[in-house]
C-alpha cells in the first residue's frame, strides 16, 4: 500500500491532479466488477427494468429478454452486441385502450436481422412479448422513436430498416406503427434512403428523407437527392392522417430547391 501511494504521488506530481482520475482508474477497477448480476424481476415497471439491464451483465440481460418471451437466439445475439448506442431499450409506450404496453428494441450485433417488440401484462401483472416486426440488418440498426399525435397515444417511428440490397442497391424505409387491439400495426411505410448505380460509368444516385411531425396530424417528409455526393435537389411532401382509413397517405411530392446546372 505504501508503495502504491508514492506511485500515485508520483502521479500527481507528474501530469497534476485534474488528470489523476484517468491514470488511477484502471489500476484501482481492476479488481472491482461494476454492474448488475441476477434476475430482473417481469412485474417491476418498464422503466426500472431497462435502468437495471443498462448495468447488467451480458448473462443477465440475455436472461431478461429469454424471460420476457424472446426467441433465445435473438436474445443472446442481442445481449453479446458491443454496439452502443444503440443498444438494448426498454419503454413503456401509452396506448388508445389505457391497457399498459411497453417496447423492446435491439441492436443489430451479429445477426442478420433484428426485431422491434411489443410488450404486454398478463393476468398476473408481467410483462411479457404480444407482437415484433422484423427487419434486416444488411444497413446497420434502424433508429427508433415515438411520436404522439393524439394526446395520451404513442406511435413508433421506425427509420432506417433496410428493405431492399442488392448489386449497386441499396433500400431503407421507414414505417410508423401504432399499437391496436394488442397488435403493431402499419399506418404508414416509405423509403428514407435509396441508392443506385456506383458501377463503371454508372454514377451514383443518393435520395435521403427527413421527417418532422406537423400540427394538425400531418408529417412533413423532405426528400433530398445528390448526384455523386453533391446534392441536386430538393423535394417535400405532406403525409396527412386519413380517418376513414385510419392509415397516412401522402401527397406528390413537389420541387422546393434545385441546383443550378452548369452553362
Amino acid at each position: 500500500m505504501k508503495l502504491f501511494r508514492l506511485f500515485r504521488l508520483a502521479l500527481v506530481s507528474a501530469v497534476g491532479v485534474g488528470s489523476l482520475f484517468v491514470l488511477c482508474l484502471p489500476l484501482l477497477s481492476q479488481n472491482l466488477r461494476v454492474g448488475f448480476s441476477g434476475s430482473v424481476p417481469l412485474d417491476t415497471t418498464l422503466e426500472k427494468m431497462n435502468d437495471t439491464l443498462q448495468v447488467a451483465d451480458q448473462a443477465s440481460k440475455a436472461d431478461l429478454l429469454k424471460r420476457l418471451g424472446l426467441n433465445a437466439d435473438v436474445a443472446e445475439a442481442g445481449a453479446s452486441s458491443s454496439i452502443s448506442p444503440p443498444g438494448i431499450a426498454i419503454r413503456s409506450i401509452r396506448s388508445h385502450s389505457r391497457r399498459p404496453f411497453g417496447i423492446v428494441t435491439l441492436p443489430c450485433g451479429t445477426g442478420s436481422e433484428t426485431f422491434l417488440y411489443l410488450l404486454g401484462k398478463d393476468e398476473r401483472g408481467t410483462w411479457h412479448v404480444v407482437d415484433s416486426a422484423g427487419f434486416d440488418c444488411f444497413g446497420g440498426t434502424p433508429t427508433y422513436s415515438l411520436l404522439s399525435f393524439i394526446p395520451g397515444e404513442d406511435d413508433v417511428f421506425v427509420q432506417h430498416a433496410n428493405s431492399g440490397h442488392g448489386s449497386n442497391e441499396l433500400e431503407d424505409s421507414a414505417t410508423l406503427y401504432t399499437v391496436q387491439n394488442g397488435h403493431l400495426r402499419k399506418l404508414l411505410t416509405t423509403p428514407d434512403h435509396t441508392v443506385r448505380g456506383g458501377l463503371i460509368d454508372v454514377p451514383v444516385v443518393d435520395q435521403t428523407s427527413t421527417f418532422l411531425q406537423l400540427p394538425g396530424q400531418m408529417i412533413e417528409e423532405t426528400r433530398i437527392s445528390s448526384h455523386e455526393g453533391l446534392p441536386v435537389r430538393a423535394e417535400r411532401r405532406i403525409w396527412r392522417w386519413q380517418a376513414r382509413q385510419q392509415v397516412f397517405r401522402a401527397t406528390p411530392f413537389r420541387v422546393i430547391g434545385e441546383a443550378e446546372k452548369p452553362h
